[in-house]
């Protein structure tokens, strides 16, 4: 932009110029057209010949300049500069000399001489303003400006587009870079609030079991007091199962506040180098799976690169579905990687009984638990599923075939040039 101003600024000034001096040089040929040189005179000459004629002839000439005399003479007819006598007659040059109409266009030209390069000069600057505004600030100015009025409207969905390389285009990029951090932040905003409001619901969903569970013995006890036939064995049957049943709210309540605390985690990047950070991670497993006589696959696609991610999330994530996955393997647990379109692709998979149907229809499940005894109740899977989408991801449950539960884990990653 500023190379375009430079070059705008200088044309408008040479064309100023030029204007300017055709102008003063055309009204000045004009005004010596009206009023000759003051240094101008007539030149007469009068020649006396032989026979008694008189030749008489004149030319313009200017004062303190050579001229060349030229005397018209007849054939035969000898002319000496004895007999030729020179006369100078003054041109009258005043101005009073001319006509009105002459007088008038004489001041016109000289008030033309300096009036116009000042009129051209004001149109130039003008011209040039506009030419400038309309074609390097105009377009970018209306972009920003719709671009406010999306945002004051709350609507995100839109995209600055302004492709030039320029102080202004580098400035809609910013525009653009800043909107889509608004939008990434909204839709973070928007995930956590669905979470919530996911989280809610399993909570309530969950406590009916307990809840009704604790009224139903409240009003079995209430009912056998009524009818004075509660024994002692009846009670402490009644008050352990009350018990056992308060313990599982318990445990759930410190679920819950444990994922409340894994939902404020903040993310923490770091470069790690693919695919030896993830042979690593999994190697790391390996004892956990001898001590359960368990065999791990490693398989991955991943060509030598570096990668920024939470090494803590990642870790977290894989650890939480592995220990998941080794309560139900018979012999192996299987691990694979990959990356598609800046994703990080973890699939891990068992050779156990695989997930029931009950559970492959909670996608929207908060909470992912098949075990009725109340002891695991789906922290580790719902965990990890916060933990991926804190990531960029997501999380997905799915049957292997013949038999086996897979678990496939995607986490935004960003790959280093």
């Amino acid at each position: 932009m500023k190379s375009v101003f430079i070059w705008a600024v200088a044309v408008t000034m040479f064309l100023v110029f030029a204007a300017s001096a055709l102008t003063v040089y055309g009204c000045y040929r004009i005004q010596k057209v009206l009023l000759p040189d003051s240094q101008a005179v007539w030149l007469n000459t009068r020649t006396v010949i032989a026979d008694g004629r008189i030749l008489e002839g004149g030319q313009r000439a200017i004062l303190d300049e050579p001229v060349e005399v030229n005397i018209l003479v007849p054939t035969g007819v000898n002319v000496t500069l004895e007999n030729t006598r020179f006369i100078i007659e003054r041109i009258d040059s005043g101005f009073s000399t001319l006509r009105p109409k002459q007088q008038l266009l004489y001041r016109v030209t000289g008030i033309s001489m300096v009036v116009l390069p000042f009129v051209y000069s004001i149109a130039g600057i003008m011209l040039c303003a506009r030419w400038f505004y309309r074609r390097e600030l105009w377009p970018p100015i209306q972009v920003l400006a719709d671009a406010t009025k999306h945002i004051r409207e709350q609507d995100l969905d839109f995209m600055v587009d302004y492709n030039r390389n320029d102080e202004l285009g580098r400035l809609c990029i910013a525009f653009e870079e800043m909107r889509q951090a608004l939008y990434n932040n909204n839709r973070q905003l928007w995930n956590m609030i669905e979470q919530r409001r996911i989280l809610q619901a399993s909570v309530a969903h969950d406590l009916r079991n307990p809840i009704a569970i604790v009224e139903g013995y409240v009003e079995y006890m209430q009912q056998c007091l009524a009818d004075g036939n509660l024994n002692e064995e009846e009670l402490q049957h009644t008050l352990s199962n009350l018990a056992i049943t308060a313990k599982r709210l318990e445990h759930y309540t410190d679920y819950i506040r444990d994922l409340n605390a894994i939902e404020e985690t903040e993310t923490k990047y770091s470069v790690v180098q693919l695919p030896d950070f993830l042979r690593s991670a999994t190697e790391s497993l390996l004892l956990l799976a001898e001590q359960h006589s368990l065999e791990i696959a490693y398989h991955s696609n991943i060509s030598e690169c570096q990668v920024k991610l939470d090494e803590q999330i990642f870790y977290r994530i894989v650890e939480n579905i592995f220990s998941n996955a080794i309560r139900y393997a018979r012999s192996k647990v299987s691990f694979r990687y990959s990356i598609t379109d800046d994703m990080l692709i973890i699939t891990i998979s068992d050779d156990g009984k695989g997930f029931s149907k009950a559970m492959l229809r909670k996608k929207n499940t908060f909470l992912y638990s098949d075990d009725k005894t109340g002891e695991h109740m789906g922290l580790g899977l719902a965990t990890s599923r916060v933990l991926s989408q804190k990531h960029g991801g997501s999380l997905e449950l799915s049957n292997i075939t013949p038999s086996g539960a897979c678990v496939t884990i995607k986490i935004a990653v960003h790959i280093m040039s």
